[in-house]
């Protein structure tokens, strides 16, 4: 049994308006959300009935239907979830609390992890990731939690309860562990570019590969994470560099690759193109200064998160309706 870490954090207005510019500059999309993205409203057909549910509800619900879940806690906007979700979360029995994303990281939680307060803010995500795992009980243990992202309605139940299978039978697991979700196509169903690289782990999904051996990765909704076996520390420079959209991230992320010992990431895989899923791993465990691991696993639609944009507001929308 798991604790499940709900993540409904928010940026501020200056944030937000930082990311649509890269959007529309890198992507050419409209980026349309302006208000707090986990209470988005999805319009859906249910039965033959219009029904209209908040964001986060999708995730919630499927992460209250998973028997592997003993607990869930939610990390955001304390007032607005409770107000939107508390008749939800009456009619379950199993535990859930939610945790405001702009209350004070737990003291205990900052001796334990020796948290550097100008690296970890309160409201930042690895400040909302410990504050949301110290309220767990998976904190009391030093055990690991599962993670689970807001934004990604449709990210199953079967998704979730192989990977937490997966995870119970392997006795040490990783500091870290990601579900690498295999994508068959050059681009995904959002129209984005998977990262390719050489399946050189025990979990082989397909035979199908590129010319250079290589198949198309993307990180789904989940982690499965121990705040103990890792620098927490180092959170938020990751999560700042997770997608790359700019040549300003592109460069920082090279220098911190060649400043862990790597310095020919970027020609192992844009000229030689042979960078691997192994390599990967060691080189991000030399980042967090912990063991991470990626499993890859089929389940494209747990990739699928709505980050703001009309264009995925349409699809993911339109991917809810279908059966």
């Amino acid at each position: 049994m798991a604790s499940a870490i709900l993540m409904a954090g928010y940026n501020n207005k200056r944030e937000v308006k930082k990311y649509s510019k890269i959007v529309a500059e890198h992507y050419g999309e409209k980026f349309i959300e302006t208000g707090y993205k986990p209470l988005r409203e999805f319009k859906t057909i249910t039965d033959g009935k219009e029904e209209s549910k908040p964001l986060i509800q999708y995730t919630l619900e499927t992460l209250f239907a998973c028997d592997l879940i003993e607990e869930i806690v939610i990390v955001g906007h304390q007032m607005l979830l409770e107000q939107r979700l508390v008749n939800l979360i009456n009619k379950f029995e199993k535990p859930c609390c939610i945790v405001n994303q702009n209350s004070k990281i737990p003291s205990n939680a900052v001796e334990r992890f020796n948290i550097i307060h100008t690296k970890v803010k309160q409201s930042s995500i690895a400040g909302n990731l410990i504050k949301g795992y110290a309220a767990s009980s998976a904190f009391k243990d030093r055990k690991h939690a599962l993670f689970v992202a807001s934004d990604s309605p449709l990210t199953t139940k079967i998704f979730i309860e192989h990977f937490l299978n997966i995870m119970q039978k392997n006795q040490e697991p990783a500091a870290i562990v990601f579900p690498a979700v295999f994508i068959d196509d050059d681009r995904d169903k959002l129209g984005r570019y998977p990262l390719k690289l050489v399946n050189d782990t025990e979990y082989q999904l397909s035979d199908k590969k590129d010319g250079y051996d290589r198949q198309g990765f993307r990180l789904s909704s989940l982690m499965y994470a121990n705040p103990h076996l890792f620098d927490i520390n180092t959170t938020n420079t990751a999560y700042s560099l997770r997608k790359a959209l700019n040549p300003n991230a592109q460069l920082r992320l090279f220098r911190i690759t060649r400043n862990l010992g790597y310095p020919n990431v970027y020609s192992k895989y844009f000229m030689r193109k042979n960078l691997s899923v192994k390599e990967i791993e060691n080189i991000t465990s030399a980042f967090f200064n912990g063991r991470l691991k990626l499993i890859p696993m089929t389940g494209e639609e747990s990739t699928y998160d709505y980050d703001g944009t009309d264009f995925e507001y349409r699809m993911i929308t339109k991917m809810l309706d279908s059966p």
